[in-house]
């Protein structure tokens, strides 16, 4: 199967200046440095956060916290999955470039995050076509897909559905999945970052989304 086309063609410059690398704030390198091993690179997005150090070391705690903490209750891999179905969802082509470019790098890739998954199968997470490997699986993708898209309007018998498969400290963490990357993506879409050159083909992944949220 073939990739989807990219939706932005070349990166854009942003409308405000990047943190220059000489000038990172001090006080933020030990949470700098795990995301950029992890990334193997430092983000646009992190460079703009750091304007605000005090802002940018809470939101990446939290991300670590959310996504890969020792405590987490949810498997990584499945949180990387529903992270990307909720960035897509989301429309954030930003989020969901990042998201689909580590879940495809390969594992051990220098020390970077990867998950060495295949085409066909990351079109299927971020289009809503995914086949879970079990019911708690099913229901994490059902509700990330619903509660992005309009968390209002989650339905009673998805909620029962996630009460009987999920423990309460898995459903906390399952929505603050969801929330997290909704503040990130509303941040990064409101504030136009752009994606860096080397994802700029992982942007068209946004376009598959799930047109209906849950049914």
């Amino acid at each position: 199967m073939q990739a989807p086309k990219p939706a932005v063609t070349a990166e854009a410059q942003p409308f405000i200046p990047y943190v220059e690398e000489k000038d990172y704030p001090d006080r933020l390198q030990p949470v700098l440095e795990p995301y950029r091993r992890r990334m193997g690179f430092v983000p646009n997005a992190l460079k703009l956060y750091m304007h605000r150090p005090e802002i940018a070391e809470t939101l990446w705690t939290l991300n670590s916290r959310i996504m890969r903490d020792p405590s987490s209750t949810l498997d990584q891999l499945l949180k990387r999955k529903l992270a990307a179905l909720a960035c897509a969802v989301n429309g954030c082509a930003y989020c969901t470039s990042h998201s689909c470019s580590m879940l495809k790098k390969p594992r051990g890739s220098g020390g970077e995050e990867g998950w060495d998954l295949g085409e066909e199968e990351l079109q299927a997470i971020v289009s809503g076509r995914v086949v879970p490997k079990d019911e708690l699986e099913r229901v994490c993708f059902d509700y990330v897909r619903a509660a992005s898209a309009d968390p209002v309007n989650v339905p009673d018998d998805l909620l029962e559905r996630l009460r009987r498969h999920l423990t309460p400290p898995q459903i906390i963490e399952l929505a603050c999945v969801v929330g997290f990357w909704k503040f990130y993506n509303t941040v990064h879409d409101s504030l136009h970052i752009p994606v860096e050159s080397a994802l700029l083909a992982d942007t068209g992944y946004v376009d598959l989304a799930p047109v209906h949220a849950y049914r």
